[in-house]
């Protein structure tokens, strides 16, 4: 089967159009019950658990999938970043390891205070 140049091109902004302008931006999908707590994140009724430690890579990707949206910003205070996402949680991060958390309901592990 041939295609012309045009279908090609069509084919390519069609693909364009999808892909996101932000660079962490995740999908928005159902969000995944989890409980924050003194070593991480539990997500609910299930053994899967990010814990303190954890790349900052793979826990802000398993974040964005536990709260159905991707981080809305990202920043530092000193030498500990943070992302922020929808929900208002924060994740704390040093040396590139998860560290520690907070949400309007509390915190574990380092923080930067209030964020």
């Amino acid at each position: 089967m041939r295609f012309k140049a045009g279908a090609y091109l069509g084919i390519f902004l069609a693909l364009a159009a999808c892909a996101s302008t932000e660079p962490n931006s995740a999908p928005a999908s159902e969000p995944i019950a989890f409980l924050l707590d003194a070593r991480g994140i539990q997500v609910t009724g299930q053994p899967g658990r990010v814990d303190f430690g954890r790349t900052d890579h793979s826990a802000i990707s398993a974040m964005s999938k536990l709260v159905g949206a991707g981080a809305v910003s990202q920043g530092s205070c000193g030498v500990v970043s943070y992302a922020t996402w929808p929900d208002q949680t924060v994740l704390y991060f040093e040396a590139g390891d998860f560290r520690g958390w907070s949400s309007p309901t509390g915190s574990a592990g380092l923080t930067c205070g209030a964020v």
